[in-house]
């Protein structure tokens, strides 16, 4: 519970859970229990779907369907006879539901209630180069949301990232992400782990962010990214020094900046140069949180 003036209010995120999560430490279980929902809430879904449709066609994009995974439940467990670990779980949604209710309609969370919300659970990650860099993408103008903005890489679960067991791996999911987005490998990456769980506080997503080191330096990603199979879901990249002092700077002259990057780079701080560094970048984080799309 946050504490009255706690400077963490001002920020555009919501902790969930944060650590250092190795792959043998993050689990994910898929269940299949159908979103909950109303009729009242099931007519917006379809009515917001048909609208943007009919924007869709009107000015030729692309548009369509597709199933996801939606955040259930979560839990961080801990002993002393081993390291923490994070239990993820989730189940079926998809792309019309997200746009229904996250997307475009989530002024009405209060009214349907977060749990009824499509939810689909992002996966993106923090890189920092060989040259002790830390690379973010920024969005190219066609994309659904966050237009423009400074955001981390990756994308969100897909059906496929569901394994015969029931089971859902995440660093695959973040890795086929990375891959299309920026022509990496897995053996281009270092030191990968899940660093936490968030939600945006503007649509309500949750999000799954990761870091790892890149054994390249931050010109060859650029390289990298050029040659992506999908690069064009960036307008480019930029960059700003993996210290203390860079990161609420680079927040305030960055531009638009999605609060999942945000997240990010607070997340990073955190687990780089500790809780002082957070409560103190936390009272700093006076920068106008009103410069996005909505």
């Amino acid at each position: 519970m946050h504490r009255m003036n706690d400077p963490s209010d001002s920020l555009p995120f919501i902790v969930d859970a944060v650590g250092r999560f190795a792959p043998s430490q993050v689990h994910v279980a898929n269940v299949q229990t159908d979103r909950p929902s109303t009729p009242a809430l099931d007519e917006l879904i379809a009515a917001e779907w048909d609208r943007r449709l009919s924007e869709a066609k009107r000015t030729n994009g692309l548009l369509f369907n597709g199933p996801m995974l939606r955040y259930v439940a979560h839990e961080v467990r801990s002993s002393a006879a081993e390291p923490d670990r994070l239990h993820l779980t989730v189940g079926p949604t998809c792309y019309r539901d997200f746009v229904g209710t996250n997307l475009f309609n989530h002024h009405r969370m209060a009214e349907f209630g977060w749990h009824t919300f499509a939810n689909p659970i992002g996966t993106t990650a923090t890189l920092i180069t060989s040259d002790n860099i830390i690379c973010y993408g920024v969005r190219s103008a066609s994309v659904a949301y966050h237009a423009s903005h400074v955001h981390t890489f990756g994308g969100s679960f897909e059906q496929r990232d569901c394994r015969p067991d029931g089971r859902v791996d995440p660093f695959a999911s973040l890795m086929r992400e990375l891959t299309e987005e920026l022509n990496l490998q897995a053996r281009d990456l270092h030191n990968l782990h899940c660093v936490g769980l968030i939600r945006d506080k503007e649509i309500h997503q949750p999000e799954m962010l990761f870091e790892a080191n890149v054994g390249l330096s931050s010109q060859e990603l650029l390289a990298r990214w050029e040659s992506a199979e999908a690069k064009d879901e960036h307008a480019g990249l930029v960059t700003l020094k993996n210290a203390p002092e860079a990161i609420i700077p680079f927040i305030k002259r960055c531009g638009l900046i999605a609060p999942v990057a945000i997240g990010a780079l607070f997340l990073h701080g955190k687990l780089t140069w500790g809780d002082d560094w957070y409560a103190q970048a936390s009272r700093n984080a006076d920068f106008d949180l009103r410069r996005k799309d909505t």
